[in-house]
């Protein structure tokens, strides 16, 4: 399979998410007009490369899964603007979703409830050979149905049962099955392996890096584990409450997180046989709940529960800083136009995030 032809621009990002706002109303008040929103995402900007894996990382709640909703267009957009392989799919008329459907495709959370418990597995990843018309004969479609079974690690006999004999794992990969039957060039996977023992984790993850290297596939990866982000991704973009607030490649951000949100995260990580030394420097305590998304708090996001945060976070958003190459983090503390306004007189975080192995 392929996902290039001659008028691909290999070099552009594949994906370029733009100022992305997805709010919800969440009830009707005076003269029909809604009485609050939820913020689920509010203000995303990312761009994902050809043959890559971004992960998309945060809490629950922090507007991942709504981002990859959005992506694949099967959620209305508030403002911002997405354009998926030089296109733009902002606002997309009925063909062009169609057509998008068949270049993108997405892997879901639950295995169980993903699949239809009426149809044979045979007719569950051969669904979108039907809608769009990719085989001509039964045969055809049969024998493709049968080369997916085996792409994926089942076996060609399995096609006429139905989901309920299955594992977790086995259906996840009939959801892998399903999303690559349409031949598309960007896999959505919407925390793909939460719902799996560990042991069938890893197996999973290791299909999608063998498909990926196979087929040329892009994946944007949305988890809140970040052990099984580290192993999978080439670069990751952490969220919270509906923003980005750092985005790195895999080495920098688990090296050297720069964002307390990230650095809290990745301190929540269990590790076998910790460095005491490294722990004592390091504290990934944050206090307090992520606030609600219908009454964001001013400023910084992160504020209410930072502990290195200051009058100028609670009132103002920081900006994005490129603190490296590649590396960005939204965050007044690397600002350095912002500095004599911070007035921070604790030991910088940023030298304790050097000792994070």
């Amino acid at each position: 399979m392929t996902h290039t032809d001659s008028h691909t621009d290999v070099t552009a990002p594949l994906l370029q998410v733009s100022g992305l706002k997805v709010h919800f109303p969440l009830r009707p008040g005076l003269f029909g007009k809604p009485a609050a929103m939820v913020k689920a995402v509010d203000g995303v900007d990312f761009t994902v490369h050809r043959g890559e894996t971004l992960g998309l990382v945060g809490e629950s709640g922090c507007g991942k899964s709504t981002t990859g909703l959005a992506v694949l267009r099967m959620t209305p957009l508030t403002e911002g603007r997405i354009v998926f392989d030089g296109e733009d799919i902002s606002h997309p008329d009925a063909a062009t979703t169609k057509r998008l459907r068949r270049k993108m495709q997405m892997v879901y959370q639950d295995p169980f409830g993903a699949l239809n418990p009426r149809m044979r597995v045979l007719d569950i990843i051969g669904e979108p050979l039907r809608v769009h018309r990719l085989t001509r004969t039964r045969a055809e479609y049969r024998e493709r149905v049968m080369d997916l079974l085996d792409r994926v690690g089942l076996k060609a006999e399995m096609a006429d049962r139905y989901p309920h004999e299955f594992s977790g794992g086995q259906r996840q990969r009939i959801g892998i099955a399903r999303a690559l039957a349409a031949d598309p060039s960007l896999i959505i996977c919407d925390e793909p392996v939460s719902a799996l023992d560990v042991s069938i984790q890893a197996q999973v993850i290791n299909l999608l890096e063998d498909l990926q290297r196979d087929l040329g596939l892009t994946y944007l990866f949305v988890a809140h584990d970040l052990a099984v982000v580290r192993h999978l991704c080439h670069r990751i973009v952490v969220m919270y409450l509906g923003r980005v607030v750092e985005v790195a490649d895999r080495e920098r951000l688990y090296q050297a997180p720069r964002h307390p949100y990230t650095q809290a995260l990745l301190g929540a990580i269990p590790i076998a046989d910790p460095d005491p030394e490294v722990q004592a420097r390091f504290n990934p305590s944050v206090d307090g709940e992520v606030p609600s998304p219908i009454d964001p708090p001013p400023g910084c996001p992160f504020h209410p529960r930072c502990p290195h945060a200051t009058d100028l976070c609670r009132r103002e958003a920081p900006r994005p800083i490129d603190v490296e190459d590649g590396h960005s983090v939204a965050c007044h503390l690397h600002d350095p136009s912002r500095a004599a306004e911070m007035n921070h007189s604790e030991p910088s975080y940023q030298e304790q995030a050097r000792n994070i192995a």
